[in-house]
C-alpha cells in the first residue's frame, strides 16, 4: 500500500539539480531531433554522413524529439512518477544508441560526430542510472486506467515499435528494401535505437496503468508519429521510396490522433476525479 508519506516523500519530487541533468538530454533531445528533421542534409554535412537517404535521418529525428518533449514537459511538472518512464525510455535509447556507436566504431568508417554521439551517450545514461537509483524507493502510483482502448493501443504500440526498434538496429540493411539509396547504417541504427526505446517503454506502461506515468509517454508517442507521420507525406509523392511512407504516413498519423484521444481520456478522467475529490 502506499502510504501519504511515501507518496509525499521529497524523492517524490524532482530535486533542482536532478532537472538541471535533465535538462541535458531534453536539450539533446530537440537539437538532435529538429536538426536532422528540418534540414536533414545539412545535418548529414555536418555530421559527415553519405548525403543520401534523407528520409532516414528525418524518421530518426522524429523518434529523438519525442524524448526531448517528453523531458521538456516532465521538468516543467517537476514530479518522479509522471517523468519516470520516460527516463527508462532515454536509458534504452542511449544504451541502444552505444551499441550503434560500437559497430560503427568496429567498421572503421566511423567520422568524428559518432565519437560526439558516444561521449553524450555515455553521460545520459550516467544521468538516467543515477536517477532511477536515487528514486527507486519511491512507490508507483497504483492502476487507475480501464480503458480497453488505451490498453489496445500500449499492446500495438509495443510490437511495432519493437519491430521498427530491433531490426533497423541490428539488420540495417533491410533497409534497402524500400528503395532507399543510404550508406550510413548509424543512421538507420540510430532511428531504430530511439524506437526501441519507445517500445520498452510501451512494455512497462501496461503495467504500470495510471494517469500519472501515463500522459508523458502518451505525449511522447504523439509526436514520434505524428512528426514521423508528416515527414513521410513528400515522399508519397515524389516516389523516391518505396513502400515504407506509405506505411509510416497513414499509420503515423492514425497512431498520433488515437494518442490525442486516449491522453484525453486519461486526463479528462483525472480533472473529474480532482474535481470530485472531498
Amino acid at each position: 500500500m502506499q502510504t501519504e508519506s511515501a507518496l509525499s516523500s521529497p524523492l517524490a519530487r524532482l530535486a533542482a539539480f536532478e532537472r538541471a541533468l535533465l535538462a541535458l538530454p531534453m536539450l539533446a533531445g530537440m537539437f538532435f531531433g529538429l536538426f536532422p528533421l528540418l534540414l536533414p542534409q545539412t545535418f548529414a554535412n555536418v555530421a559527415q554522413f553519405p548525403a543520401e537517404g534523407l528520409y532516414v535521418y528525418q524518421l530518426a529525428g522524429a523518434a529523438t524529439v519525442g524524448y526531448g518533449v517528453g523531458l521538456l514537459f516532465g521538468i516543467l511538472q517537476q514530479s518522479w512518477r509522471a517523468v519516470r518512464l520516460v527516463v527508462i525510455g532515454v536509458l534504452v535509447n542511449n544504451l541502444a544508441s552505444l551499441y550503434a556507436c560500437g559497430a560503427e566504431l568496429v567498421s572503421g568508417h566511423a567520422p568524428t560526430s559518432v565519437y560526439l554521439f558516444l561521449v553524450t551517450n555515455l553521460l545520459f545514461v550516467a544521468i538516467c542510472a543515477l536517477l532511477l537509483t536515487r528514486h527507486a524507493g519511491v512507490p508507483h502510483p497504483a492502476p487507475d486506467v480501464t480503458s480497453l482502448a488505451v490498453k489496445g493501443f500500449l499492446v500495438v504500440g509495443a510490437v511495432d515499435a519493437g519491430v521498427f526498434g530491433v531490426l533497423p538496429l541490428f539488420v540495417p540493411q533491410l533497409f534497402t528494401l524500400f528503395n532507399l539509396h543510404i550508406n550510413a547504417p548509424f543512421v538507420i541504427r540510430e532511428a531504430g535505437a530511439g524506437s526501441l526505446g519507445y517500445a520498452v517503454v510501451a512494455v512497462l506502461a501496461q503495467r504500470a496503468l495510471n494517469r500519472v506515468e501515463l500522459p508523458l509517454i502518451i505525449v511522447m508517442a504523439a509526436v514520434f508519429n505524428g512528426v514521423g507521420g508528416l515527414v513521410s507525406l513528400p515522399y508519397l509523392l515524389t516516389g523516391d521510396v518505396a513502400l515504407l511512407p506509405w506505411i509510416i504516413a497513414p499509420v503515423g498519423l492514425i497512431v498520433c490522433v488515437v494518442c490525442l484521444i486516449g491522453l484525453r481520456q486519461v486526463m479528462g478522467s483525472k480533472q473529474q476525479e480532482s474535481a470530485t475529490a472531498p
